[in-house]
């Protein structure tokens, strides 16, 4: 922000505004409102970014007030101060921008509506009459642009209040309505005459979209000139404090554990120093195994070929020297936790594995990433998909047991984390229901002579596993004697209408037998269903 010079960005909506006036000059056409309803556009997107940019600065901001609050506070304040005067300024733009829209577009019936209506979608876009009515309003009443000067001079002298004294010329603020404005034969007019005065609709929100883009540039020189009040002395620490980084917290014993040592919030080129203990909760001074660092950070590592599995502490000093060059030692501590190397593989499901189905497996070691996990099929005839995220797919092609290896790669080695064998079950049968009822249930036979059987798996813990009923036989006693008719799909058919249901009587038992259903793990046959005819 030195000097504040003009950006790119200001250029540009400069140009922009030379755009706009010279298309307020003209007696504009229908033939070019393509062309303001490009320049609205171009404006909206431009105030999205500016808006975006200053979302950048204010949560800068809101990161040094964190730090330091006692000297950062009142310039965070201002800068609140600054979004909220903007805000508050744009919202009431926006306001005006739906108004005007509604007393202009008859089509637009509110606000509301108004709010939610592009430009290329307002039929009335060339129509000068009313809003040069709603703006400049009559000899005896005042219009909407009378009340916008008072605001944007009560803006910019409030935000000009906001920096120091020194800076209050270099602001760029806009919005300026005591300029001198002369209209197109070099009469002067007043800026709600320059701007409002038999205009059409479609200049009048570009317009308003052009206030709304020299409030956010106010807002951002304001901000920027505000955080640049806070100088690289506000920031010293009134504590300085050692953190240890492990790279990771579990280790497998043989391996060795690494941390990186840091002082926060400390910036020096000289080569720090460590010294540790293990088995210690806090340093109380003396000797240790000596560290050596550089550029503010030790490497720290400690091997475990010698430790017993379980959690292991250590406390040590880092040393380092301060702006006057005088050594300074500050304590740290942290544990970690060696262990024999484990694998974890649970099924999501149950704990077997269903012959037939994709049954979902999750595979983890704890201390290693996922990416750093392999799955691989050891034994048993299946098959392996390997998903995301330490997730797998495993289908069993037969009924007997599959054996799951883990591996894991550390560092350039990859190691055998361990393995599981699995029972290998057949899917349960599913059960028939025919025309919603289980077998001995009563039912009707014009029920009967439209039903439809299906198979049902009950309490089975894949939801998504389905059966269709492929075949199936209809039986009854007519006449003495037991016929029955074969029945291909899973609908009674007409020649067992005319057959059976047809001839049977009140409380006659129909058994629907021979029924077979094709599944994920092919074609069985299942139990008979013997219903009551009512």
């Amino acid at each position: 922000m030195a000097g504040f010079k003009e950006t790119p960005r200001q250029k540009m909506i400069g140009m922009m505004y030379l755009v706009l006036t010279a298309l307020l000059a003209l007696n504009v056409s229908k033939d070019i409102l393509t062309a303001f309803v490009t320049v609205n556009k171009s404006m909206e997107e431009t105030n999205a970014n500016f808006k975006t940019k200053l979302d950048e600065t204010y949560a800068k901001f809101d990161q040094q007030k964190s730090l330091s609050p006692d000297k950062v506070t009142e310039y965070w304040q201002k800068a609140q101060d600054a979004k909220k005067l903007s805000q508050d300024l744009v919202d009431y733009l926006r306001v005006v921008r739906n108004e005007v829209i509604t007393a202009t577009d008859r089509n637009v019936k509110s606000v509301q509506q108004a709010d939610t209506t592009d430009l290329k979608d307002i039929a009335s876009k060339d129509n000068f009459d009313a809003p040069t009515l709603y703006f400049l309003g009559t000899d005896v009443t005042k219009g909407k642009a009378d009340e916008m000067i008072q605001k944007f001079a009560a803006f910019r002298t409030q935000m000009t209040g906001l920096v120091k004294t020194d800076d209050q010329a270099k602001l760029q603020l806009g919005l300026n309505t005591e300029g001198k404005f002369i209209d197109e034969y070099g009469k002067s007019q007043s800026w709600k005459e320059h701007y409002f005065n038999r205009t059409i609709l479609a200049a009048d929100l570009v317009l308003l979209n052009k206030f709304i883009a020299e409030i956010r540039n106010a807002e951002y020189d304001v901000v920027s000139r505000l955080y640049t009040y806070i100088s690289a002395t506000d920031f010293k620490f009134s504590e300085i404090s050692a953190k240890v980084i492990p790279l990771r917290q579990y280790v497998f014993k043989g391996e060795s554990f690494e941390a990186e040592v840091l002082v926060a919030a400390y910036d020096t080129t000289g080569s720090p120093k460590v010294m540790y203990r293990m088995g210690s909760e806090k340093w109380t001074g003396g000797t240790g195994t000596l560290v050596p660092g550089e550029r503010g950070l030790v490497n720290l590592k400690i091997g475990t070929g010698g430790m017993n599995y379980g959690e292991q502490k250590y406390a040590g000093v880092i040393i380092i020297k301060n702006p006057q060059g005088i050594e300074e030692e500050r304590p740290f501590s942290g544990s970690f936790v060696v262990q024999e190397p484990l694998a974890v593989i649970s099924p999501d499901k149950v704990s077997v594995l269903y012959a037939g189905l994709n049954n979902p497996v999750s595979v983890s070691v704890p201390g290693v990433p996922a990416s750093a996990i392999d799955l691989k099929l050891a034994g048993g005839n299946a098959k392996l998909v390997k998903g995301e995220k330490g997730q797998y797919l495993i289908t069993p092609n037969d009924r007997t047991q599959v054996k799951l290896e883990v591996t894991a790669s550390i560092g350039k080695e990859i190691r055998k984390m361990g393995e599981r064998i699995f029972r290998v079950m057949p899917v349960p049968a599913p059960v028939a229901i025919v025309g919603g009822k289980k077998s001995m249930d009563a039912i009707s036979t014009a029920d009967l002579q439209r039903a439809q059987i299906s198979a049902v798996l009950r309490d089975f813990l894949f939801d998504d596993v389905r059966y269709e009923v492929i075949s199936f036989s209809i039986g009854a006693t007519i006449n003495g004697s037991f016929t029955d008719v074969a029945v291909v799909g899973n609908k009674v058919n007409a020649d067992a209408v005319s057959r059976i249901l047809n001839r049977v009587g009140a409380r006659q038992l129909v058994t629907f037998s021979n029924i077979k259903v094709k599944g994920p793990d092919g074609v069985k046959a299942i139990d008979p269903v013997v219903l009551k005819t009512l």
